[in-house]
């Protein structure tokens, strides 16, 4: 998108009012720009137009028909951010993009975004959401947004959870945890969406998918398969990767 003050024939044509006014429109441009990220992802045309990312888009389109989904890839390939992340905010906010065929909520939703320890989901999850902790809002989350939010205790600056609004005019709950503190997570808990960026133990997974056994939730899984042909990768795979000595 070119600059304001670019589109003109010269900026040196303007009298001073004129100038002070442009600048004043730019910078707002600028500082909307930065306050709503997520209105630059996956364009229709450009060198990051969306039809460039395919998986992604696969991904998505699944979460319509698909209770359970999985991102598993490479490390570097845009899982946690272009997958999850970006995900968490259209259901989170109901502001869906025009070109969305994935899932929709039309109200606000509780969701779970959990990684392998309290440090982690402070220092990849929390951080590609909401961005600086002290002011949040230059990340994937509109600042509008964001609402109230509750420490975590134990870990500095770190979330425990954070109101979203909602385009429906109410408030989304989400909620940061990690799988070191195993089932426990789920604790008092219903949820429309949990999201595991990074493997997590199977019985985290299957409690997890519990507590959207009432909601009509989804859950989703982000993550490079570094410790092998486990239980949870398997289950995704299906059983011509098994070895044949545990096949059933």
């Amino acid at each position: 998108m070119p600059k304001l003050i670019d589109s003109l024939p010269s900026f040196t044509r303007l009298n001073e009012k004129q100038r002070i006014e442009l600048l004043r429109l730019e910078n707002l441009k600028i500082k909307w720009q930065k306050e709503n990220k997520i209105e630059s992802y996956y364009p229709d045309k450009g060198p990051f137009r969306r039809e460039l990312y395919k998986k992604h888009m696969e991904f998505f389109k699944a979460g319509a028909t698909y209770r359970e989904r999985c991102f598993m890839a490479a490390n570097r390939i845009g899982k946690t951010e272009g997958a999850g992340g970006i995900e968490v905010v259209y259901h989170a906010t109901g502001n869906y993009p025009h070109w969305w065929e994935g899932k929709r909520f039309d109200s606000p939703c509780r969701i779970m975004c959990s990684g392998n320890t309290g440090i982690t989901t402070r220092d990849i999850i929390q951080a590609k959401l909401f961005g600086n902790y002290d002011d949040p809002g230059e990340a994937l989350l509109p600042k509008a947004s964001i609402g109230d939010k509750v420490p975590k205790s134990g870990i500095p600056r770190a979330f425990d959870s954070v109101k979203i609004k909602h385009e429906s005019g109410g408030w989304s709950n989400l909620f940061l945890r990690s799988y070191e503190s195993g089932r426990k997570i789920f604790e008092g808990v219903e949820l429309e969406l949990f999201w595991a960026d990074e493997e997590c133990p199977l019985d985290v997974y299957s409690e997890g998918l519990m507590r959207m056994a009432t909601t009509g939730g989804i859950s989703m899984l982000t993550f490079t398969p570094l410790r092998g042909l486990t239980e949870l990768v398997l289950s995704f795979l299906g059983s011509e990767f098994r070895p044949p000595e545990t096949k059933k």
